[in-house]
C-alpha cells in the first residue's frame, strides 16, 4: 500500500474484509471495485456495474447477501451513510525519514483505528450469546495455536479469577484428550485469526461431535471456524506487512476478550442481566 492511498474504513468496508478471503473470484471483482471506488457505486445501476466488472448482475446481489445485505440499494444506502460519516483516513506507511515521535504516534493510530473498527464491527447479538453460554458452562476448553496460544492463556487465566471451571491448551496432541472428557454442557472456545487453522478446525469438529456448545474469536467472519461455530465473534484488522502475527492482531483479540470478561463480571455483582441485555437499574 503507498503513502498516500485513501483508506476508508467504514461498515461496509469492514464487513468486505472480514469475507474477502472467502468469496469466489467474480464476488471479489465486484469487492474491490467497491474498495477502490466507493463514490462510483452510488453513481452506478447495478446492470452497468456488472459489465463494469465483467460478471453477472447475480453476483453483485449474491455479494451485497454475502456481507449481509438484502441487495444493491441496501449497499449503496450503507455506502452513502459511511461516505458522509467521513471514515476517511489517509494510511501513512512508517519510512526512513521520520522521528521516533512520528513512528510512535503512526504506531498509536494503528492500533487505537483497529480496535474502533473492531468494536463497530462485534455483533452485540453474538457477544450476549458469548457471555451467556460461559457464564452456563460446566467447563471451558480455550485453544489457540501459534501466537494466539499466549491469547488463550490469558483469557483462561481471566476465566478462572472469575470463578468459571476453565483450562487451555495449544499442544494439539493433548487437546483430543481434553476434549475428550468434555460433555455437552461443556464450552470450546477456539481462538484463530484466520479462521482456517487446521488443528484448531479439527478440534471444533470434534467438540461439536461430543454437543458441546463452541464460540469462536477470528477476524474472517465466512472461515470454515466461523461456519461452523455457535456463537463467532470477530476483530477486523486490516492486511498487515506483519500478517496475522502482527500486535495489532493480539491487541484486538485481548480487547475484544476483555469486554467479555468485563460484561461476566458486571453480571456477577448484578450490575448487568446477561439474559436480558439491561443493567441493574432495570431489575
Amino acid at each position: 500500500m503507498e503513502n498516500g492511498k485513501v483508506i476508508i474504513s467504514g461498515e461496509v468496508f469492514l464487513k468486505i474484509t472480514s469475507a474477502y478471503d472467502n468469496l469466489g473470484r467474480a464476488e471479489q471483482r465486484v469487492a474491490s471495485f467497491i474498495q477502490n471506488y466507493p463514490e462510483e457505486i452510488l453513481k452506478l445501476p447495478i446492470n452497468v456495474l456488472a459489465d463494469k466488472v465483467g460478471v453477472a448482475v447475480s453476483t453483485v446481489v449474491r455479494l451485497c447477501r454475502r456481507i449481509g445485505l438484502d441487495g444493491y440499494s441496501d449497499l449503496k444506502i450503507a455506502l452513502a451513510k459511511d461516505l458522509a460519516l467521513n471514515y476517511r483516513e489517509i494510511y501513512q506507511e512508517i519510512d526512513t525519514t521520520d522521528s521516533l515521535v512520528s513512528i510512535l504516534n503512526k504506531a498509536r493510530l494503528m492500533q487505537t483505528q483497529a480496535i474502533d473498527s473492531t468494536f463497530k464491527l462485534l455483533s452485540e447479538e453474538q457477544l450476549q450469546k458469548a457471555c451467556r453460554t460461559l457464564d452456563e458452562a460446566g467447563a471451558v476448553l480455550v485453544i489457540g495455536t501459534g501466537g494466539t496460544a499466549a491469547i488463550a492463556k490469558l483469557f483462561s487465566y481471566k476465566l478462572l479469577k472469575l470463578g468459571l471451571n476453565s483450562q487451555w491448551s495449544s499442544d494439539f496432541t493433548t487437546v483430543p484428550l481434553l476434549l475428550n472428557r468434555m460433555t455437552p454442557l461443556d464450552v470450546l472456545f477456539a481462538i484463530s485469526h484466520s479462521g482456517s487453522t487446521h488443528d484448531v478446525c479439527e478440534s471444533l469438529a470434534t467438540a461439536k461431535d461430543k454437543g458441546c456448545k463452541t464460540i469462536v474469536l477470528t477476524n474472517y467472519s465466512h472461515s470454515l471456524l466461523a461456519k461452523e461455530a455457535d456463537i463467532v465473534l470477530t476483530t477486523a484488522v486490516k492486511p498487515s506487512p506483519l500478517g496475522s502475527e502482527g500486535g495489532v492482531t493480539r491487541i484486538t483479540q485481548i480487547s475484544v476478550l476483555e469486554v467479555v470478561c468485563l460484561l461476566l463480571a458486571l453480571h456477577h455483582s448484578g450490575v448487568y442481566d446477561l439474559s436480558t441485555g439491561s443493567d441493574g437499574s432495570d431489575l
